[in-house]
């Protein structure tokens, strides 16, 4: 009996300590993907902390302001998750750096979780189809956040546009000359509704609500939008709180005059 109960410690010592050093080089064996985490200012303990002053305040709409709002003055870093056809594929957390994808793909992500642990769970989830950490099931696409049978969010483009609101049929990922944005990443035919920038009326502004996900609708062959960002309602008024390349910080810009030489407007909800 003595012998078994050493050899069932023993296995236990060797479970957690092989754990602990494929966690420490980059894979944890429970998940079964490899993790680049790059915290930046942040702790793990920091980012729980608010993850808890998120879970005190009333319904989504706070949480995801509250949130975004953490991150204002962010720099802005581009391609912070690399990747590509035939890389090995990991699961990125870079918090020293946002771009415009990764910046709500955090957002969405800290406000389901309750820890660092599940934040990091409910990033895959977000980020990639069926939470399965490859390339060619990342979602590189705004779209994907509203298609398959565990969405992000929902398409409420049309509800708020009504007869403003225009759906267009794209072959996302081909150019205009029949090449690929992202090589050996499969095309994929799907309906885009968007609302024209000379649309976007007071009526149809009112309509959008803090915490709502945008995309700023590309009108190039292949892409569906060019940028995305979280809106805001403040002083008065309603605010695109986004990564800005322009800026290179993530920061609030009135939404009216953001959209003034844009092509026009999707809006996604989480509620």
């Amino acid at each position: 009996m003595n012998r078994i109960i050493k050899n069932l410690f023993l296995l236990v010592v060797i479970v957690i300590a092989a754990k602990f050093l494929l966690t420490v080089f980059g894979k944890d064996i429970s998940t079964g993907y490899q993790e680049k985490i790059v915290l930046g200012n942040w702790t793990e303990q920091s980012i729980e902390t608010l993850m808890e002053q998120a879970g005190a305040e009333d319904g989504t709409e706070a949480k995801i302001e509250f949130l975004s709002e953490s991150f204002l003055e962010t720099p802005y870093a581009g391609n912070t998750l690399g990747g590509g056809s035939g890389e090995t594929e990991q699961l990125t957390v870079d918090l020293s750096g946002l771009d415009c994808f990764t910046y709500i793909d955090y957002v969405e992500s800290l406000r389901l979780s309750g820890s660092f642990g599940e934040f990091k769970e409910k990033l895959a989830k977000i980020r990639y189809k069926d939470g399965v950490v490859r390339w060619d099931k990342r979602k590189h696409f705004f779209s994907d956040w509203v298609r398959g049978n565990k969405k992000n969010a929902h398409d409420v483009t049309r509800e708020i546009g009504n007869d403003a609101a225009v759906t267009v049929t794209k072959e996302l990922n081909r150019k205009t000359d029949g090449s690929l944005w992202l090589p050996d990443l499969a095309t994929v035919k799907r309906d885009i509704s968007h609302i024209p920038s000379e649309k976007i009326s007071s009526q149809v502004l009112e309509g959008i609500e803090t915490g709502d996900y945008l995309g700023i609708y590309s009108d190039r062959d292949g892409l569906d939008v060019s940028h995305t960002g979280i809106a805001v309602r403040k002083d008065g008024g309603i605010y695109l709180r986004h990564a800005s390349l322009v800026h290179k910080k993530v920061l609030d810009e009135e939404l009216a005059a953001y959209m003034r030489n844009k092509p026009g407007l999707l809006v996604y909800r989480v509620k």
